[in-house]
């Protein structure tokens, strides 16, 4: 692994960046992202953002959430160094940015997956940590950059997603640590950064939600349970994919089940699929034989095929890592 010396050593040395993260961003994305973002602009950097997704709305409290551009209005920008957060593999910018975003001097991968792949000319890469946000604030702890509130409110919210509002075993003492500091340096309201993020939930939601539920399946022993959602039930509740976010964990919760599978149809008809598990199972192998990944107890994947076809395949994958 590349040390925050060396990292803080190349962005003195270069003046233009591109910052980018996953595919349907989540908090620590956006939250890591943002921090870094100010971080470089403090150093008297040129910054653009550019994903692949829009900033779902519930993270649009973030200071300069504004500045995250789409990944075409990247074309014409060439950095010398381009960041990539979050992401565990290079792919999972997005096809545009991956093929089209070339930096002139290096590209630097931060990371906390244990999938993560080491794909950066520098690659900072710590899974014994609880998120991205994480590493971002232990890097800029070594710099002579102080963290301000606009930071802080932003480090603070990955910090809440990425250990589930810090009930997850990855949030350590540390972690805890790490997020009483940003709460003294933001004089911001934690009960209100939950709010935001998961608090304003449409109605639209709660109908999808109701719908998706009538699609839970059990297999006989109990132990993997699925639910779907298509396009069509989208379109009838006036939701997106963004709402999706948590309903995989409705079934993670039920007693019997080891491997809670979530499959969601997207537009061009293949499969998202987020996995969970209440820690019998490691579902990150699972999501690495489609080519995805992340953690432990949480981790996601895409598959070129129907949904049907899709969560059949991880049913039956999904029955070689039950437990007795």
């Amino acid at each position: 692994m590349d040390s925050f010396h060396a990292l803080l050593t190349l962005f003195q040395r270069h003046e233009r960046f591109a910052l980018s993260t996953h595919v349907n961003p989540d908090g620590d994305a956006i939250g890591s992202e943002l921090a870094l973002s100010i971080f470089l602009s403090k150093l008297g950097k040129t910054v653009r953002l550019f994903n692949t997704d829009p900033v779902p709305k519930k993270y649009q409290f973030l200071p300069y959430w504004e500045n995250i551009e789409n990944a075409q209005a990247s074309v014409n920008f060439r950095p010398d160094v381009f960041v990539i957060l979050d992401a565990s593999s290079r792919e999972r910018i997005g096809p545009f940015l991956n093929s089209r975003l070339v930096a002139k001097h290096a590209v630097v991968n931060i990371d906390h997956h244990i999938t993560a792949e080491t794909f950066g000319d520098y690659n900072i890469i710590l899974t014994s940590v609880s998120s991205t946000s994480e590493i971002i604030y232990n890097f800029i702890k070594t710099t002579h950059i102080a963290i301000d509130e606009e930071i802080a409110i932003c480090l603070y919210t990955g910090l809440m997603f990425d250990t589930g509002c810090f009930r997850y075993s990855n949030a350590t003492s540390e972690t805890h640590r790490i997020a009483a500091d940003l709460i003294e340096i933001g004089d911001f309201a934690p009960d209100e950064v939950y709010s935001n993020v998961f608090e304003h939930i449409p109605l639209g939601k709660i109908h999808l939600l109701n719908q998706t539920l009538r699609t839970l399946k059990l297999t006989t022993d109990g132990k993997i349970a699925t639910i779907f959602i298509t396009q069509s039930m989208l379109d009838k509740t006036k939701t997106t994919l963004d709402d999706v976010e948590g309903f995989v964990n409705q079934i993670q919760a039920i007693e019997s089940v080891q491997v809670a599978i979530c499959v969601c149809e997207l537009p061009d008809g293949n499969s998202k699929v987020s996995l969970r598990s209440q820690g019998q199972v490691d579902v990150a192998a699972l999501a690495s034989e489609f080519n995805g990944g992340g953690h432990e107890r949480a981790s996601g994947c895409r598959i070129n095929r129907p949904y049907n076809d899709s969560i059949r395949m991880l049913v039956e994958s999904a029955k070689h890592y039950i437990k007795d």
